[in-house]
């Protein structure tokens, strides 16, 4: 059995538009170290306050709606979405995805 509902966020990128500054490799659990730091490419904010804020509160109510909602078998159809934010604290749900590969799901 898993969670009905799960997030897996990971990463940074630099939200200029002439940077292509990216860290897939950072942890949501290291953003704390990230916030406010200049991009090393480009000097920009590489976390604002307001996306920071927003992870959190995506997060609060994957544990919320958790607690509600029964576990689903290992076996159910998993639904991955890209999730991009510009450092206004606005989200971006994209690239919607229903992934068949076992290795992939979960």
């Amino acid at each position: 059995m898993k969670d009905a509902l799960r997030v897996g966020i990971s990463g940074i990128k630099c939200d200029t538009p002439t940077c292509d500054f990216i860290d897939m490799d950072v942890k949501v659990e290291e953003y704390p170290q990230w916030l406010n730091k200049p991009c090393p490419k480009c000097g920009a904010n590489l976390l604002t306050q307001e996306d920071y804020n927003t992870v959190t509160v995506m997060m609060d109510m994957m544990e919320m709606m958790n607690s509600i909602f029964p576990q689903v078998e290992d076996s159910s159809q998993d639904v991955r979405m890209t999730v991009t934010m510009n450092g206004t604290g606005n989200v971006d749900f994209s690239e919607i995805s229903f992934p068949t590969d076992k290795k992939t799901n979960g």
